[in-house]
Formats: structure tokens, C-alpha cells, sequence
């Protein structure tokens, strides 16, 4: 029929992992552990956001004065000064505040910059299991650049073993403060990717202004 719902598809590893006896040091096992590990964060999700799509798990889990406080924490360490205060109104409903000489409502006059960081924080820190693949998409869109650096510096400390893939337009990043030129690609308009080491016949060295060298066409 036309208008006929299509089944939904059981993916075949998820699947033989739940049919299968395997031992517990099994290879399966572990790439099923990978695989629901994996998350992606894409910023053009952040313009469809509001206050009344947030889950109410979310701010269940802030109810809980140390995580609140993580959140604050967090935001204070990207350089957003604040304090944050959780409240149930009258009709059950939870709102989250900033806490100056009156509390004012958080969603309603943060920045798409501060948006998009609780975003991130809200799909990401407060998860039970450690991430292992992380793919966010165009990450630094609404951020300064410096903001940018502080999230790029607080995801490698925050998740050492996790791979980590972040793509920008910003050239401000290709920097030697922050990675190696062989872990900054160029993706290019047919879609290759070509590591900064690789892209010019120069021997790269730490004191090298990347940015300027890609600009100039070097």
C-alpha cells in the first residue's frame, strides 16, 4: 500500500548478539559495546531547541544539587560565569533559572552559544557509560573562538580514550596548541580527506602558524 508504515529493520549485530551464546571476552561483545556508545551532536539541531522539547529526565536529574552544581561548574569553565537554580512550579512543571538579584528564566534569555553548550552537556556529561566514538557536527557554530578551544581542550581531558571527530569552518583552530597536523584534515569539495601533514611538501614544525600557511595556499 501507499501510505504503509515500513517495518522497522533489527540491524543483524544487534541481533546475532541477542541469539547468540558468546563468551564474555567475545569481539562482538565488545563492538556492541562500541557501537551503543556512539554519539553524534550536530548543530543544526540547536535551532530546532526549546524550553519545552527539554526532557523531563533532564531536569529530574538536576534536581539532585550535585548535578546542578556539575552543570554550573561546566558552564563556569567555558568562561559563562553563572548560578543556576532549579524550581517546580505551581503546575509540576520545572524551570531552570539564573540566580541574580531576581531569578531569571535560563532558556528564555541565554545566548545559541550557551544553547548549544547545554546541548552538548545535556547529550553527553552526565551519561552512566563513558562515550566511545563522538562525531559533533560544525561543534563550534554559534561558540567565540576561544570558547571553541576551551570545548575541543575539555572533551580530550574529559575522554581521553574516546575518539573524537569535530569538523568546522573555523580556521582558527588549525593550531599546534591544540592538535597535531596530523590529526587536523582539509575535507575537500569532492569529499577527500587530506591530513595538514599531507597537504603541503613543507616538514611541518611545532612553531609554525598553520592557519596563515593554509590561508596563503601553502
Amino acid at each position: 500500500m501507499e501510505n504503509e508504515i515500513p517495518e522497522p529493520v533489527l540491524p543483524f549485530l544487534r541481533w546475532l548478539i541477542s541469539n547468540v551464546a558468546l563468551e564474555n571476552d567475545s569481539i562482538l561483545l565488545k563492538l556492541g559495546s562500541y557501537v551503543r556508545r556512539m554519539t553524534d551532536i550536530s548543530a543544526s539541531n540547536v535551532m530546532a531547541y526549546s524550553p519545552m522539547r527539554v526532557k523531563d529526565s533532564f531536569y529530574e536529574a538536576l534536581e539532585e544539587p550535585d548535578r546542578l552544581k556539575d552543570l554550573e561548574d561546566f558552564l563556569n569553565g567555558m568562561g559563562i560565569i553563572c548560578k543556576l537554580v532549579l524550581k517546580k512550579l505551581p503546575d509540576g512543571q520545572r524551570e531552570l533559572y539564573f540566580s541574580h538579584e531576581k531569578l531569571v528564566p535560563f532558556y528564555e534569555t541565554v545566548s545559541s552559544g550557551t544553547l548549544a553548550l547545554v546541548d552538548m552537556y545535556r547529550r553527553l556529561i552526565p551519561k552512566a557509560w563513558t562515550p566511545s566514538f563522538i562525531y559533533l557536527d560544525e561543534f563550534d557554530a554559534f561558540y567565540h573562538y576561544e570558547m571553541s578551544e576551551n570545548v575541543m581542550n575539555f572533551l580530550k581531558k574529559k575522554y581521553p580514550k574516546c575518539q573524537i571527530i569535530m569538523t568546522s569552518h573555523n580556521t582558527n583552530l588549525m593550531t599546534n596548541r591544540l592538535m597535531r597536523p596530523d590529526c587536523l584534515f582539509i575535507l575537500s569539495r569532492t569529499g577527500t580527506l587530506t591530513s595538514l601533514c599531507n597537504a603541503t611538501e613543507r616538514e611541518l614544525r611545532e612553531g609554525h602558524n598553520l592557519e596563515k600557511m593554509y590561508i596563503s595556499g601553502e
